[in-house]
């Protein structure tokens, strides 16, 4: 019996020290982990805007925007710069709120180029105009107005190659909207 015991002692005694040695190196809480490949998501309903904006290679300065009195599913905006131009992020709760923000398009009569995805809209900035629809700023907007501000001339090539790359790295595609 004591041969026994004494085997399966040291049976017991030789496996947690095997295991402790070969996984103590690997699996400590201090030891760096190596960087690992996750899929893009497919949908960014509900997520925020500015954490959307970061994940745009060499999108810089990013910012949380203000929703204010935000259109119906407008869940947050957020800027970044990218290629020297502002760029407008916009999340959504759900596809009614995208499809809400067509109408917003249609009812301003402009051409646009734009990306977007499943949750997400992204713009480059031409005035504050745009963002202030869809967050139902009707102060700022009437203001603008009585100044007479006017928006820059649309810089449409710049729109088109900025909005390739956002498509490109968030999944989403290159939508150009024509009156």
């Amino acid at each position: 019996m004591k041969s026994i015991l004494g085997v399966a002692g040291a049976l017991l005694l030789a496996v947690s020290v095997a295991s402790c040695g070969s996984t103590a190196a690997g699996t400590s809480s201090n030891s760096p982990t190596s960087p690992t490949v996750t899929a893009k998501p497919t949908t960014y309903y509900g997520e925020t805007a500015s954490a959307i904006a970061a994940l745009i290679p060499d999108c810089t300065d990013v910012k949380a925007g203000n929703v204010a009195k935000g259109g119906p599913g407008l869940t947050s905006i957020g800027s970044c710069v990218l290629g020297g131009r502002t760029v407008d992020v916009y999340s959504w709760a759900d596809r009614d709120a995208e499809i809400g923000m067509g109408d917003v398009l249609q009812a301003n009569k402009e051409a646009v180029t734009y990306a977007s995805g499943t949750g997400w809209s992204a713009f480059v900035r031409r005035d504050m105009t745009f963002q202030w629809q869809l967050t139902n700023q009707a102060d700022k907007l009437l203001a603008a107005a009585w100044n007479h501000a006017s928006a820059a001339a649309p810089d449409r090539p710049g729109e088109l190659e900025v909005s390739k790359k956002i498509a490109d790295a968030l999944g989403g595609q290159v939508n150009q909207y024509q009156p």
